[in-house]
């Protein structure tokens, strides 16, 4: 009767378990994790590789009566939410560019803008807020926002995109896309591949013809995913908030306030500072390593500024009163 024979599987872990080794001893970090702050922080993050942008502008009629339905109206303020625009002929066109294989022409064309614009009265207060529409880039010539100097039929623009596109997978075939990057809920992302956005700006807005004219800045970016080291400055400080009515009372103003935090500096015995020669009296006593004083009680640094380049008797020493270490450097 054959012996079975199990063949062990390779057992693969990650750097950071294999290199982890404490004074000799081998900690598992799958059993027992690290605490504590690294110093370079692995982040996966969306890098824009290539940017191009353009400015239009186009002037037209809001579908509301602002005299009449809003008489106390006398400015606005204006926001894009979301665009909408389709592919092919006279449309948004993505072409790859012969013998350029990183680098791609987009032509932009027909592409209608949502925006909210908020409706304020003469002192400021917000009235109303509504959504206008606008076309930019208008298939034809015909139509009342063309303007071939502001609002053209089209513009090809030339982006490096060394990594590809997104693609659309639904429906067969799949077909490259751009991404729009808005306030829209489902507009609110940005993918891998080319991106879209744009910023708006009221040029003028008549109450009395009912138009505004809006300058819009198209901006395409190629954007991919990578990893990166990043230096560690520590964790987001999160402002404290508090659900205890304010009153003027010295328990009240300290349950309110910041948690407590010891910041007493302890000395650097030795090379580079010498701040054991900081236990030497200078300026009278006055000079002491706590700043302002008001660290762990320590009193009296309003004439520390007095002890620069000053010496002792005794032993000469350059005392250095900087805000925080008041350290001393080494003799001269």
């Amino acid at each position: 009767m054959a012996k079975c024979r199990c063949k062990a599987r390779a057992r693969i872990v990650s750097d950071v378990v294999q290199s982890m080794n404490n004074g000799g001893k081998c900690r598992d970090v799958c059993t027992n994790p690290i605490c504590g702050e690294p110093n370079m922080l692995g982040i996966y993050a969306p890098v824009i590789y290539d940017a191009i942008g353009i400015n239009l502008c186009t002037t037209f009629e809001l579908e509301e009566d602002i005299a009449e339905d809003y008489p106390s109206v006398t400015s606005a303020s204006i926001k894009v939410i979301g665009a909408d625009y389709s592919y092919g002929d006279d449309a948004v066109v993505i072409e790859a560019i012969t013998n350029r294989p990183n680098c791609f022409r987009i032509t932009l064309s027909d592409i209608e803008v949502q925006f909210a614009m908020n409706l304020y009265d003469c002192c400021g207060r917000l009235v109303d807020t509504i959504y206008p529409t606008a076309l930019y880039l208008p298939p034809s010539d015909t139509n009342p926002s063309f303007d071939e100097d502001t609002n053209p039929n089209s513009v090809e623009l030339e982006i490096y995109a060394p990594y590809g596109l997104s693609y659309n997978t639904e429906g067969g075939t799949p077909s490259p896309v751009i991404n729009f990057i808005g306030f829209d809920a489902e507009q609110n992302f940005v993918t891998q591949g080319i991106n879209l956005c744009c910023m708006a700006k009221l040029l003028d807005f008549s109450t009395d013809d009912n138009t505004a004219t809006v300058g819009i800045t198209f901006m395409l970016q190629s954007l991919y995913f990578a990893g990166y080291k990043v230096p560690n400055s520590g964790k987001i400080d999160v402002p404290k908030g508090s659900i205890i009515a304010p009153e003027d009372t010295d328990c009240m103003r300290f349950v309110a306030g910041d948690l407590l935090n010891l910041a007493i500096k302890p000395l650097e015995l030795g090379s580079p500072r010498y701040e054991e020669r900081m236990k030497q009296e200078c300026c009278g006593g006055s000079c002491n390593g706590c700043g302002n004083g008001n660290n762990g009680g320590n009193s009296g640094n309003n004439s520390c500024g007095s002890c620069n380049n000053g010496s002792t008797a005794d032993d000469t020493v350059v005392i250095s009163c900087d805000e925080n270490t008041a350290a001393a450097s080494t003799p001269i």
